[in-house]
């Protein structure tokens, strides 16, 4: 009963809009239809690594993803029982979990070649990416020649001394943002939601970073939420809707097609992003940015170049926004810590002006927790899916070639002998880190205190924007601000639901009380 009712629920997600006793029926059917396809795919004579607990006949864990609980801290606790490494069965497929950083640098960093493709749904691939020949989503390419190339370019224009190009960019971004933030505390008794302001920053820098000053937007545009909102929708269309089935192949031929929806937001991201570059084009716009850049590379076509686009910023913008909502929510309820950031800024920087990019480093404190942010709530806590491009043997195990493979970001980062009381937010953790950084990043475990940016030849290609993006974000409005709670606490546990079906994990909605620090703020963020 527990796994028809599983079914029923997820079956919904696709619109059907069938009766219930009829999809009941279906689903029985497909219960006897689906075992011939699964005995085919069996493990039997398979070494995988050892199951999960709770395996159900044919669905495999299924039925265990309707308990409530997020799958990372499932897979946690799983992994308490299991050892790091395990496999979970989903009708057909098998996924393998990775729980540990010694499991990661093992086969993500030290067998890259073979750990580091991808595996989707060909409906995805081609339907709402408009196909892998033709350029469309590039993060999503299998691990080969293409991707290699165009990860390159991406790399090439997201270095830090191209960071450095946009900083104006981000300074006059994160002005605006605090601007947003005391005009909208002034018409609300200094009572603020932050969510809009800080994705309205976010998605904004990385606009203008991708497309120049054209690309200007205030909050609450209607434009700038057709972007929102096709980043939510695009999220939405690789969650459990599409994934089942996947998971049952015959679901295929009764379940409603989702290829119209897919097309259609495919159609809608290509006329929202290709209007701004064929603006961009028309306007001659000869900014440093993200775009004229990859213009004059000259190799790539629009559709490729709308292509980067999209990924670049719906991508950062969402993950940077989770980052920045996570920390206010933690600093609201740790005043002693946010009081400890004043005191370091107002120490080393002063009133008299915004903390810049040169300050970072007489930040020490502030650096640590934004480390200890991205630690404890990590953007994508299962990062993004990873598969195997061969059939490959760990310890004695078989894992086949196109083998989904998760990182579990949770549990690596809640390991209580890395991270002492790791479910406790406690920056000093990351001191000697800091104080000992020599500013370089590799595709290896070892040069950061948390896997937040993922690792290997898939780590984050946008990672020294996203930090640089945090640090200017947070130091300005530490600078300026002072963050309490309104109600007894402010909920840091509980995923937004307005995001569920998102690759991040965002923060449920929230309002804090917010004044101004000194006298000066006023001034400094130019308010007249």
């Amino acid at each position: 009963m527990k796994l028809f009712s599983y079914l029923l629920s997820t079956s919904s997600t696709v619109g059907d809009n069938t009766s219930t006793m009829i999809l009941g029926l279906i689903i029985i059917a497909i219960i006897a239809l689906v075992w011939a396809s699964s005995s085919q795919n069996t493990s039997s004579g398979i070494n995988y690594p050892p199951y999960a607990p709770g395996r159900f006949p044919l669905v495999g864990h299924l039925p265990q993803f309707a308990r409530g609980i997020p799958l990372q801290e499932l897979f946690r606790q799983w992994s308490l029982r299991m050892g790091p490494v395990f496999t979970i069965q989903l009708g057909v497929k098998r996924w393998i979990i990775l729980n540990s950083l010694d499991s990661v640098k093992q086969l993500i960093v030290d067998k890259g070649t073979i750990y580091s493709s991808r595996n989707l749904p060909d409906t995805l691939v081609n339907d709402l990416m408009d196909g892998v020949e033709k350029g469309g989503g590039f993060a999503f390419y299998p691990y080969g020649k293409e991707w290699r190339y165009l990860r390159r370019i991406a790399h090439t224009n997201l270095i830090k001394k191209k960071i450095d190009l946009y900083q104006p960019i981000i300074d006059e971004r994160r002005t605006t943002l605090l601007q947003n933030i005391l005009d909208a505390s002034q018409r609300n008794n200094n009572i603020l939601s932050p969510t809009m302001y800080i994705e309205h920053f976010t998605m904004t820098s990385i606009l203008a970073i991708a497309f120049g000053s054209m690309a200007y937007f205030k909050p609450g545009d209607p434009q700038l939420h057709e972007a929102f909102a096709l980043t939510e929708r695009t999220a939405a269309l690789l969650g459990p809707s599409e994934q089942i089935r996947e998971f049952f192949p015959i679901l295929q031929k009764i379940l409603p097609s989702s290829r119209a929806e897919f097309v259609d937001v495919r159609k809608k991201m290509v006329g929202f992003y290709g209007g701004l570059l064929e603006r961009f084009k028309k306007e001659k716009v000869t900014d440093n940015c993200f775009v004229s850049e990859i213009l004059a590379n000259g190799s790539l076509t629009d559709l490729q170049i709308v292509s980067f686009a999209s990924l670049f910023i719906g991508a950062g913008s969402e993950t940077t926004a989770s980052t920045l909502e996570w920390m206010i929510a933690l600093l609201a309820n740790n005043p002693d810590i946010q009081t400890k950031v004043y005191e370091e800024i107002k120490n080393n920087v002063g009133l008299s002006r915004l903390p810049s990019h040169d300050d970072e480093l007489n930040l020490p404190y502030l650096q640590c927790v934004i480390l200890e942010t991205l630690r404890l709530r990590p953007p994508a806590p299962l990062s993004v899916p990873h598969a195997t491009s061969e059939d490959d043997i760990f310890q004695n195990w078989f894992i086949p070639a196109q083998t989904t493979v998760i990182i579990n970001l949770h549990a690596i980062h809640q390991d209580p002998v890395q991270y002492p009381e790791p479910e406790k937010f406690i920056p000093e953790r990351h001191m000697n880190y800091v104080r000992q950084r020599q500013d370089k990043f590799t595709q290896t475990t070892e040069d950061r205190p948390h896997l937040a940016f993922s690792t290997g030849r898939r780590v984050c290609v946008g990672i020294h924007l996203a930090e640089r993006s945090l640090f200017m974000a947070a130091s300005g409005i530490l600078s300026c601000f002072q963050i309490d709670r309104l109600d007894k606490d402010i909920l840091i546990d509980v995923i937004n639901p307005r995001k569920a079906q998102a690759p991040t994990f965002a923060p449920r909605s929230y309002n804090i009380h917010i004044t101004p620090r000194h006298d000066n703020v006023s001034n400094l963020i130019n308010i007249k």
